[in-house]
């Protein structure tokens, strides 16, 4: 049994763990680990076929224990974290138990996550491994008052699988004294609220899980529609809520859990079709056009007046430049906007790799320069000062027919960008292939939103620039991105799909959408 290998003293030992700032994210150490060759000849022999026999074990143990860097300490973790299935783990740490070796956190670590994985192929664990989860947990907490973050974790995801799951609650608090819980530790428990049918608190997590900007998994939105389906509540009501939510969160569902609702019974008052969007935001199923994004004046007002302090000069540019600078920004502004397009200079420079000489980089800008000045728009250019250095007819031509703005080589060009666009007015456009993320962030909650609408009406991106010079250009997508009701229509619902909920996306259009007809 599981439990005679990990829980019998001596056997079983405590090693504390050096503190970690940041909750799923391991502090930086050196990577240690096997060869690819090595690697992969290990995994195919763990992952399939028969267990390992107590000889194999030791042979498998010593032949890592010859690589360079590996000890009697991390060795253990590293063969379980080989193991392709849990009764495998629990085969090497029986060979483990019988030759007295103790446990680490590590290991433990490695063998929650076989649970886990045990628990997700099968759907269900059997109660002799419940019961052995429990154990663990009831003897680390024995012997240990505050766990780190990683432990919490795995515990966390361990725990949810048993009946002892509101357990994750007290180590979901202990994450937070030094972090923030990750993605997969929230969405294990919202997802166990509401297959236990107390929704209640999974909705209350899953909002703090979108606070604190950690994306739920598809899990979490298929087991909320379970606990609709099992309890008969109102499906049709059940889903504009979940759609709400994304809306109001700014995230996507995955094609899996838009599989899900096409499969509904029509009864349920929902019918999902596959559709397509035009770039003019017309929907291929229903022939409507979806709903644009607008940023009122007021909102735009209030992201302008925000945006110097809580991006440009508390949380970013003067970490790397100096209040003179910024006044001799603010300066050159005041002379020369406004302006319909402001270009990232260097973005543009390095779009096509950045193995060119200064005079390629400058083609490219002086390219997309022109392309605007043709269309007679008012152009500023942000830089950085070595670009001064670039003798070519190329920068004699950006000089001449646009704005150059050229900032200290080590200040970050993005909030100067961004805070000359937003100086401009709301008409004013800006191009660059960034993402502008972390600016974002720093704005809050409510005008985080607003920076991204704006962003999403104002950002053109370059595709190519074709050997004749002409220039291809990425246009912003002028409607809504995320899961909305149709504007005069509050039954039907555009919902845009992905293949991966958990990554982050840009702010464009996507290619898969179900078009939503919802009848409460």
């Amino acid at each position: 049994m599981i439990s005679r290998i990990v829980f019998r003293q001596p056997c079983f030992k405590i090693l504390h763990v050096a503190t970690r700032y940041y909750a799923g994210i391991h502090q930086r150490h050196p990577v240690i680990r096997l060869s690819t060759q090595r690697l992969n000849d290990l995994k195919q022999k763990l992952a399939g076929g028969p267990i390992p026999t107590a000889s194999e074990w030791s042979e498998i143990r010593k032949s890592i224990l010859d690589e360079r860097y590996f000890t009697a300490t991390n060795v253990d973790s590293t063969v379980l974290g080989l193991c392709g299935s849990l009764d495998s783990g629990k085969s090497y740490l029986e060979y483990l138990r019988t030759k007295g070796v103790n446990m680490n956190f590590a290991m433990i670590n490695r063998l929650l996550r076989l649970y886990r994985i045990q628990g997700c192929d099968t759907g269900q664990l059997s109660e002799q491994d419940q019961q052995d989860i429990f154990k663990l947990y009831s003897d680390i907490r024995k012997d240990t008052t505050v766990l780190d973050a990683t432990t919490c974790e795995h515990l966390i995801g361990a725990l949810t699988l048993t009946d002892h799951w509101r357990l994750s609650f007290e180590l979901l608090d202990m994450i937070k004294l030094t972090g923030i819980p990750d993605s997969s530790t929230y969405s294990f428990l919202i997802r166990k609220c509401f297959l236990s049918g107390d929704s209640e608190t999974g909705w209350k997590l899953l909002k703090e899980q979108s606070d604190n900007k950690r994306l739920p998994n598809d899990d979490v939105f298929l087991a909320w529609l379970d606990y609709s389906i099992s309890n008969n509540r109102s499906i049709a009501s059940d889903v504009v809520k979940m759609l709400s939510f994304t809306k109001d969160a700014s995230i996507f569902l995955s094609k899996r859990v838009g599989t899900a609702l096409k499969q509904l019974d029509s009864k349920t008052g929902i019918t999902a079709s596959d559709a397509r969007v035009t770039d003019q935001g017309k929907c291929s199923h229903c022939k409507s056009t979806m709903a644009s994004i607008v940023v009122q004046e007021q909102s735009f007002r209030a992201l302008k007046d925000a945006f110097l302090q809580a991006v440009v000069i508390k949380k970013e540019i003067f970490n790397n430049t100096t209040p003179e600078e910024l006044r001799r920004f603010q300066t050159f502004l005041n002379n020369t906007k406004p302006y319909d397009i402001v270009i990232d200079g260097l973005n543009v420079a390095f779009s096509s790799g950045n193995q060119k000489s200064p005079t390629g980089y400058a083609i490219q800008i002086a390219a997309v320069v022109k392309h605007y000045v043709q269309q007679k728009k008012r152009v500023l250019v942000i830089g950085r000062q070595h670009m001064d250095r670039w003798r070519s007819r190329e920068m004699k031509y950006i000089r001449q027919k646009s704005f150059l703005f050229l900032t200290e080589d080590l200040s970050q060009d993005d909030p100067f960008l961004l805070y000359a666009a937003l100086e401009s007015g709301p008409h004013t456009d800006f191009f660059s292939r960034d993402l502008m993320r972390k600016h974002s962030f720093l704005l809050g909650d409510e005008l985080c939103t607003v920076f991204k609408q704006w962003q999403q009406q104002h950002q053109y991106s370059l595709l190519t620039i074709k050997p004749d010079g002409k220039v291809l250009i990425r246009t912003p997508f002028q409607y809504e991105l995320f899961a909305h009701q149709l504007p005069g229509d509050s039954k039907c619902w555009h919902v845009p799909l992905v293949e991966d909920c958990l990554k982050l996306h840009k702010l464009e259009k996507q290619t898969n959408w179900l078009c939503l007809k919802i009848d409460k």
